[in-house]
């Protein structure tokens, strides 16, 4: 399905794992939630009236999809409000940014069950996202880990500050780009080499790197990764600093690009001063439409 076109925004990107393909499958003993026996659907609507199921439209409104029974699946209320935080947080965003232009919502059933054993949810074209959201049966049913193949990565070393970063703003947003690139680099190597734990030793990383450079206390949105790094000082330039006291903004500029499509993303790094350096208060991108906390 054609995306409609829409004002440019910034995705600030969450780790996200694409998960295989299920098939149509008979046979199989379900787990989890037993949906077997919906096999029709006015027992679904049924369902759905006693609060086990909920309707969910394939397409989103957002997108263009209409109530009609051809957009219309019966899920679980858990898989409808997923769905909707997929479409609304990473979705969304890409195709503000343009990013995406073309999105397909894809169930995959198990026997004569009218309830999908999993939905897959694609966005594409330049880029490409996909992610499928297991529901029940066969879909759930935990696969073998694979055996890993030599040592695992190890995260990167966060050295301490230098005099310069303690004292130039300048500096010091060179100094966070640095290991931020370095972070997400690890994130994205254990990521695909521990699936179990790769995640939580991202997340033990990434505290590590607020606890370095942001002020005391701070709780940051969430891990955020890729194979390409929203911050890196080969491709990150210093627009601008604006010092106040023990305050400070640094404006820099990231080049990337999709393909042939060259993008510029501007953020600001809301900086504080104490007890003898700086520290980061907030990382905002600087969209058309406003400005979004990264951090």
């Amino acid at each position: 399905m054609l995306l409609p076109k829409l004002g440019r925004r910034r995705w600030c990107r969450r780790g996200s794992k694409v998960f295989g393909w299920f098939k149509r499958r008979d046979g199989a003993p379900p787990s989890g939630p037993d949906y077997r026996r919906v096999t029709t659907r006015a027992a679904a609507d049924k369902l759905c009236r006693q609060g086990e199921l909920a309707r969910l439209l394939l397409l989103p409104v957002e997108f263009g999809g209409q109530d009609i029974r051809e957009n219309v699946v019966h899920v679980p209320p858990f898989v409808a409000e997923l769905k909707a935080r997929i479409d609304r947080e990473q979705i969304l965003p890409l195709a503000y940014e343009g990013k995406v232009s073309r999105y397909t919502a894809t169930p995959e059933y198990e026997g004569s069950s009218v309830v999908p054993a999993s939905l897959r949810i694609e966005a594409t074209d330049p880029g490409s996202f996909g992610t499928t959201i297991h529901i029940w049966g066969a879909a759930v049913q935990p696969a073998a880990a694979p055996a890993r193949q030599g040592p695992l990565p190890s995260a990167p070393a966060l050295a301490a500050l230098d005099a310069a970063a303690r004292d130039d703003p300048a500096a010091f947003v060179r100094a966070f780009i640095g290991d931020y690139h370095a972070w997400n680099d690890y994130a994205h190597r254990i990521a695909e080499a521990d699936p179990a734990g790769g995640m939580d030793a991202a997340d033990a990383a990434y505290a590590a790197l607020v606890a370095k450079f942001c002020l005391p206390g701070l709780a940051p949105q969430g891990v955020a990764f890729g194979s390409d790094s929203s911050h890196d000082n080969a491709r990150e330039s210093v627009l601008g600093i604006e010092a106040n006291g023990a305050a400070a903004i640094v404006r820099t500029r990231h080049a990337s690009s999709i393909g042939t499509t060259e993008l510029a993303h501007d953020y600001e790094y809301h900086l504080q001063s104490a007890d003898g350096r700086w520290f980061l208060a907030s990382l905002l991108y600087v969209a058309d439409d406003g400005k979004y906390e990264c951090l």
